[in-house]
Order: structure tokens, then sequence, then C-alpha cells
């Protein structure tokens, strides 16, 4: 805020009529009630901020506490396999984990989902677009609904499922504007008595039709928020036709002669990649387990920094990245090299043989080419895998993961 008393030129000497005098008054008690203004603002959002920073922070440590736990069995399987099989793994969270192959063949690394793919050529926002200055703009027509429910709800005879009732929606467009520091939480409280142990909600959302020429869509972005707090239960769509179906890469089972969604616990920032569809409206179902206790009451807390549902067009060319695996520092080499395992995030198709390949190299210069599953009798400590991802149509090769499975030997000093 730039107070408007700053541009009055008579401010340093004074005024100099009664009218002058009056405006100068008017300008000062306008600028101190702005000042007031930003204050008190600034003072809820300070406070809204801890309390969401405190809840991240105690999921944030769970979390931890669940890796530093797998961290123990991975070093037990591994002082159990000092000889033998073993396997190197480099994710995509840190750009240092990958080289660049060639400039001619970019790729598209996203460290804030852990993931690579063949560059973006263009991203079409389906719910919000960008003004002239970047600036993230809602449709005044965006509507969205929020359903809520509980594990001690009746259960509807018709459908088969849990009652659900509508709930306020205040704040919820925060979660469509871009903006990475504001967030939508939802805090349901329940009565102690009343034993409350879930809470579902359904985010129903209708696409606004005007904000883009094409129909179609074949990303969805979910940020939770607070991370790592809750379940994303299922993702449907609705499409011109106005038959609601299933985002066809979210994890579902075999049952009975049908399928049914997987739950996916514990949500990080996902992204969901699938062939492109007629979206007009969608449907996000979560479930919060965890609760804090206030008051005699249990508050239930659930919500997303970001929900965003996109048509993003993908580079036809090839996309190489290299590797590096290394030994250094200890006192083994390489016997052998297993073909790569790729892992694909959740949410994403898988890839076949067309999509992504890989090529086994001994120096970082990659003019020394070695063929996978081969004896190697030189003292290798260090080799580089450069992968290959190619778009064939609707089939997009994202990958999350590169395990290395290898044979190693003691070196003979």
């Amino acid at each position: 805020m730039r107070p408007i008393t700053l541009r009055n030129p008579n401010l340093n000497k004074g005024p100099s009529s009664s009218d002058e005098f009056n405006k100068l008054r008017n300008d000062i008690q306008t600028d101190i009630t702005s000042l007031f203004d930003i204050v008190n603002e600034h003072d809820d959002k300070i406070t809204e901020n801890m309390d969401h920073v405190l809840r991240e922070h105690y999921f944030l440590q769970n979390r931890l506490r669940k890796l530093e736990g797998r961290v123990r069995e991975l070093e037990h399987d591994y002082q159990n396999n000092l000889s033998g099989e073993s396997i190197l793994t480099r994710s995509f969270y840190h750009a240092s984990n990958i080289i660049p192959s060639s400039p001619k063949n970019p790729i598209n690394l996203d460290t804030i989902h852990g993931i690579v793919s063949p560059v973006i050529v263009k991203s079409h926002d389906k719910i919000a677009y960008r003004n002239d200055l970047g600036q993230f703009i809602l449709p005044n027509n965006l509507e969205v609904t929020v359903y809520e429910s509980t594990d001690v709800e009746p259960i509807d005879e018709e459908t088969g499922q849990r009652q659900y009732y509508t709930v306020d929606t205040n704040g919820i467009k925060k979660a469509f504007d871009g903006d990475k520091n504001s967030f939508w939480v939802r805090q349901s409280e329940m009565n102690e008595n009343k034993c409350v142990t879930e809470v579902y909600a359904n985010i129903h959302v209708k696409i606004p039709q005007e904000i883009s020429n094409n129909v179609y869509s074949n990303t969805i972005l979910l940020h939770p928020s607070p991370e790592y707090a809750m379940s994303i239960m299922d993702i449907q769509y609705r499409n011109q036709n106005g038959e609601w179906r299933r985002v066809e890469t979210f994890p579902v089972q075999n049952q009975g002669s049908g399928e049914v969604p997987v739950e996916i616990t514990e949500a990080g920032k996902l992204m969901f990649s699938f062939p492109k569809r007629q979206v007009t409206e969608l449907q996000i179902k979560v479930k919060q387990p965890y609760w804090f206790k206030h008051d005699n009451k249990r508050m239930f807390l659930y919500g997303f920094q970001d929900i965003v549902v996109e048509y993003r067009e993908y580079s036809q060319d090839s996309a190489e990245f290299v590797t590096r695996f290394s030994l250094e520092g200890t006192d083994r080499r390489f016997s052998s090299v297993g073909i790569p395992k790729i892992t694909v995030p959740v949410g994403c198709p898988p890839f076949n043989d067309y999509t992504v390949k890989y090529e086994l190299y001994f120096d970082e210069g990659l003019t020394e080419q070695f063929d996978f599953a081969t004896d190697i009798f030189q003292p290798v400590q260090t080799v580089y895998v450069k992968t290959i991802m190619k778009t064939a149509g609707d089939q997009v090769p994202i990958l999350r993961e590169i395990e290395l499975p290898y044979r190693h030997e003691t070196i003979e000093l």
C-alpha cells in the first residue's frame, strides 16, 4: 500500500488554505483506516497460516517417522545381502539426479511431483486463465460444491452409500487460483460422544466451458492440504453425454465382476495423466481418518492447495536423459548391471518397450557402451544409464524412479 498522503504536494510545507487543510486531514484519516484494515487482515492470515503450518508439520513428522522405519528395513536387508544382487535407486525430486543427454532431445523435469516426461509443448488450463500480466483469473461462474459424510451417518437404502450433506465452501476458490501461497482447508468439528473416526468428502467441480474452445482434458493435478494427511478415494469425470466415468489411470482392483477404486492413503502431491477425454464436471472423493482433539471435539481437516485440470500437448520428438550410478567410496565394483526397472507414478499410465528404452555406458561422455546383464571384468565403480522416451499418440511415458539391479564384487587391493 502506498499512502495517498504522500501524493499531497504541500505535505512538508503544510496546507495553504482551509480546503487543503481539510483534504490533508481526510487523506490522513483514510491512510490510517487503510493501514488498520491491512494490519487486521494480516493478523488473521498469520494466525491461519501458523495453524496450518503446525498441522502440516505434524503430518510431515508422521511421514518422516515412517520413512525412517523404511530406511532401517532397507539397511537391514543390505547388511544381509553383502554379496549377490542389489539395487540402486534414483528419484527425480532433485535435478542433480539427472544429466542432460543432448540439447536436441530435452526432457521435462518436474521436481514438485518428482517426475520426468517428454517436453510439454502447450498446456491449457480448463478452470482458470492468465491475463496479460500472467495472473490467474477465475471465471465468475465457476461452481464448486462440497458434500460431506462420516462413518456414523446412516446408509442410503437406494444407493447403498452413506448419506451426504452439503457444507460451506467459503474460500474454496483458493484451491483453483494458481497461488502457491494460498490454500483451502475445511475444518469439520464433531462432538467427542459421536465417536466419528472418519470423515468423507466429495468435491464436485463444474468445469467452465468458456475458458477454452477445446473440450478435452488429459491431466489433473492434486496438491492436498495438509499434505500426507488424507486419502484420495476416487476421481470421476462427466463427459458431454452426461455419463460419469472414473479417470482411467486411477488405481483399481478387481472385486466380483467389476472394478473398485484403490484408496491412495496419506496422499502427497499427485498428477493424474490419462488419454484425452471430454470433461465437463469433476468429482474428487477424499477421506480423512486423522483428527485433533480440542474442547471435547474432534477436528477433521481436509482440503487442497491446488486443484488443476489441464489439456497438455507433449512433444513427439525423442527425449533423453542420463542417470549416474556409483559405488565410489566403497570397496566394491560392478560385476554386472541388469536392465533398469522404471517406476511409474500413481495416476500415470504404464509404458512399453517403444515409449521407453535404455542404454548402458561406462563413461560420462557416453562413448563406451555395454550390454545389460553381461559380466563386467573391468574395475568399474560408476555406470551411466541413458533413458530414451518417446510419445506414441495418447501414450505419454511419465517416470518416477529408476531402479538399477546389479551384482558386485569386492575390489582386491
